[in-house]
């Protein structure tokens, strides 16, 4: 008895503290620009314990920027005061949707609150209008709406103009673009909203289709507007588009398929085979007709690599500054603007003396926190041959300008680099060419040992017997003859052996190097040619004078420079795979034994 007792005091306790609990949420204003900032306020009272933090919900149309959080007790009931300050990220009506507190096993919501954020300083509201000015006729509720949308920005007016044409529809769909005559690769806004006065459930989208325009989505917003005294409440989805070339472009309907009011199942006819009361309807947008203008060719600089738009950013920088001879460097530049700049061209770097160059593939995307604004980066990877400091010359990128119908030009900053020599030795093509005469020649080590004459020895007994002369010179002559038999056989035989360990070395590689090792083993033992000390062309030098036929020689030389490339660059294609390299190793190894 005393249990039962006890566990109804604890759910007459525990309802009585549910009951006091009390959630809140207040914006200080609700028409507000889109520089201003909203601070949004949740109160929490009637709690007990330490502070639990409420969940905002998604705000697509802000960015939360600052959070304050205090908490005060009286009579050990705890009010928790949370504040969040926002900024608007674009224009039109939207809502802070509902504030939830979990709270002893129960959930509170908030109801949504309605904001209206306007390019510039919002319209005196009505009840300002009245206290500056109660002698001022009435103002229309259409004639009001009129103005707020004729103060809106141009797609954003151009879709409520298009959302007053309809007449008693509870539900229809509009669609409008930012610029309907746009250069080639210039960027612009596709907007489509889905507009509704009634409930609805079971609402598939149906994504336009494009032509002749490359397309990828924006983002979605959420909305309201009163249309012919009737409140409207909308979904918007965006794209961001780029016409691809000069002509005729379309964009085609987006639709909306749903079942008009409140679902009527229960979840007992949805078990048991209930039916819909409501037929499924459709609502589409109005397909477009978009002309797409080409860029001139008067005036188009060297430097333009097909960016189109305004408020470009270009800079230039190295990964580091100084360096060894025979070590990487990442030379890259960066263009920020507005747009997709994967559509546009990759930059070419210049080359620079007394180093390779291996370009790498670019990175493109979007800045976070924008909507219209992306990124590319391009690298090329930089190893010196020489020390020395070099200064890299400055690149430009050239875009054109819509508004000024112009091309213009960014230059970045030159660059120094400091090389120092080498301080180990490579095993494959020497990239350092440090020498102290100034002739590009490095002494790795010397293989020539002088002999001094020697003295006049006295004739041997051997030589002065007549009888013998003969004899002995038979039996020199044979031994030379085995000895050069010998020699050369053994040479054969390594000739031989090395094509098949080459061949075994490739079966195994794991890496780029793997395959540069191979071919350098093999062209030692086959044609006693050091990739060690020697560049790229004296090795296809010592080739040509070794009777190798010209087409494997340039076989050879772009093979090498391939792994050379798929070493420092490993990103520049698709093709410079390990097996890809490996097979194409392989085959050049047959070429050249079958030349020998």
């Amino acid at each position: 008895m005393k249990r039962i007792l006890l566990l109804l005091t604890l759910c007459i306790t525990a309802t009585a503290l549910w009951a006091q609990v009390q959630l809140s949420a207040t914006a200080d204003k609700t028409d507000l620009a889109l520089d201003d900032e909203l601070t949004l306020t949740v109160q929490v009272s009637g709690v007990s314990g330490t502070m639990v933090m409420p969940q905002l919900p998604s705000l697509p149309a802000f960015n939360v920027y600052s959070r304050e959080a205090a908490q005060t007790t009286v009579n050990g009931k705890t009010t928790l005061l949370f504040k969040y300050t926002m900024m608007p990220r674009f224009v039109g009506s939207t809502s802070i949707g509902p504030v939830t507190f979990k709270y002893g096993g129960k959930i509170y919501q908030t109801s949504p609150i309605a904001v209206r954020i306007y390019r510039n300083t919002p319209p005196t509201t009505a009840k300002q209008n009245a206290a500056s000015s109660r002698s001022s006729a009435t103002v229309s509720a259409s004639a009001q709406a009129a103005n707020d949308v004729a103060k809106l920005p141009p797609l954003e007016r151009e879709l409520a103009t298009r959302a007053y044409a309809h007449t008693n529809e509870p539900y229809f769909i509009v669609a409008a673009v930012s610029n309907k005559t746009p250069y080639i690769n210039e960027p612009f806004i596709l907007a489509v909203r889905f507009y509704y006065s009634k409930a609805f459930y079971d609402a598939p989208y149906q994504n336009p289709t494009v032509s002749n325009l490359f397309m990828e989505e924006a983002g979605e917003a959420q909305g309201q507007q009163t249309i012919h005294n009737t409140i409207y409440r909308y979904e918007e989805k965006r794209y961001r588009l780029s016409g691809v070339s000069a002509g005729d472009a379309s964009i085609g309907a987006a639709s909306v398929s749903f079942r008009p009011g409140s679902s009527p199942l229960s979840v007992f006819d949805r078990f048991f085979g209930g039916a819909a009361v409501e037929p499924e309807q459709t609502v589409s947008s109005k397909p477009m007709k978009l002309a797409i203008r080409p860029l001139p060719t008067a005036g188009k600089p060297t430097s333009f690599y097909g960016a189109v738009g305004t408020g470009y950013a270009f800079s230039a920088k190295l990964d580091r500054e100084q360096t060894e001879a025979g070590d990487a460097v990442t030379w890259s530049a960066t263009v920020q603007g507005p747009g997709n700049l994967k559509t546009t061209a990759d930059l070419t770097f210049p080359t620079v003396d007394a180093a390779s160059s291996y370009p790498a593939a670019p990175q493109a995307g979007y800045l976070p926190n924008t909507q219209n604004r992306s990124y590319k980066i391009f690298k090329t990877e930089l190893v010196p041959t020489s020390s020395g400091t070099y200064t890299l010359p400055a690149l430009q990128w050239s875009y054109f300008d819509p508004l000024t119908h112009t091309y213009k030009t960014l230059t970045s900053r030159p660059l120094t680099l400091t090389v120092t020599p080498s301080t180990r030795t490579e095993k494959q093509v020497n990239f350092t060419g440090t020498d102290t005469t100034g002739l590009g020649i490095q002494t790795f080590g010397q293989d020539i040992r002088y002999v001094l004459p020697a003295e006049d020895l006295p004739p041997s007994a051997l030589s002065r017997l007549p009888a013998w002369k003969g004899l002995h010179a038979l039996v020199f002559l044979w031994l030379a003859g085995c000895l050069f038999t010998a020699c050369f056989g053994k040479r054969v035989s390594a000739r031989k052996q090395a094509f098949h360990t080459a061949k075994a070395q490739l079966k195994k590689v794991t890496t780029y190097e793997n395959i540069s090792d191979a071919l350098a083993a093999y062209l030692l033992a086959k044609f006693q040619i050091s990739t060690a000390s020697l560049p790229l062309k004296d090795i296809t030098a010592a080739l040509a004078r070794r009777q190798v036929p010209t087409t494997q020689v340039e076989t050879f030389a772009a093979l090498w420079k391939e792994l050379e490339s798929a070493r420092f660059a490993p990103l520049q294609g698709q093709t410079n795979t390990l097996s890809h390299l490996t097979a194409r190793a392989e085959e050049l190894l047959g070429q050249l034994e079958g030349s020998k």
